[in-house]
């Protein structure tokens, strides 16, 4: 896992100063899972916008479509491999077991409420696409979610960015901080209604 940060650290001085391609590289690594800081890239883009530095519409445009690149590429590798794509993420901690299964679980039952709303969401947002792969939601459904939740995400982050300008590093830290909250909350219901469910399922059979 250090390795990894060590590696994501590294290279975003670097993605920065790429402009355009950079939006495109750093949402494709966000779309891969990795633990990318995607939110603070939209939201200096955002400030970059704001300046007149980068276009708006380009930003989101290819922001998305990067992002959506990312999650393709993990969508189509857990669906053909499977295990041998998860495994080696468990071992660095990337991934963890017992989320999976909460995701997968959350995928299964609210599949919209997760690809889309979910998106900003970072736990969440992280799982889901392996999550979706996981369980055999079909691609075509896949791609209506996400590429609306994409949007939707990019557009917000490129918005705080251009609306806040330098105070957005307070500002991600207010809402990255709300958000894992938020996350830690869904994901607790979650798991609270499928107890109560399967506690109801063992009472009937057992009558």
């Amino acid at each position: 896992m250090e390795y990894v940060m060590t590696w994501i650290h590294n290279i975003s001085s670097t993605i920065v100063s790429l402009g355009y391609p950079g939006v495109f590289i750093a949402m494709v690594l966000e779309g891969l899972g990795l633990p990318f800081p995607g939110d603070a890239f939209l939201a200096f883009y955002g400030y970059a916008v704001s300046e007149r530095e980068m276009n708006g519409i380009a930003v989101l445009c290819i922001g998305s479509l990067g992002y959506f690149a990312g999650v393709s590429i993990i969508f189509w590798m857990v669906r053909k491999f499977g295990s041998p794509v998860l495994k080696p993420l468990y071992r660095i901690h990337i991934l963890s077991p017992a989320r999976m299964e909460h995701t997968s679980a959350l995928i299964t039952r609210y599949s919209a409420l997760v690809l889309i709303p979910g998106r900003f969401l970072p736990g969440i947002r992280s799982l889901s696409t392996y999550a979706a792969s996981f369980v055999g939601m079909p691609y075509s459904t896949f791609t209506s979610y996400t590429i609306v939740g994409s949007v939707l995400w990019c557009g917000m982050w490129i918005g705080l960015g251009f609306w806040f300008g330098e105070n957005v590093q307070t500002l991600l830290k207010h809402v990255q901080s709300t958000l894992m909250w938020v996350t830690i909350v869904i994901v607790l219901l979650a798991l609270l209604v499928f107890v109560i469910r399967r506690l109801q399922s063992s009472s009937r059979s057992g009558q």
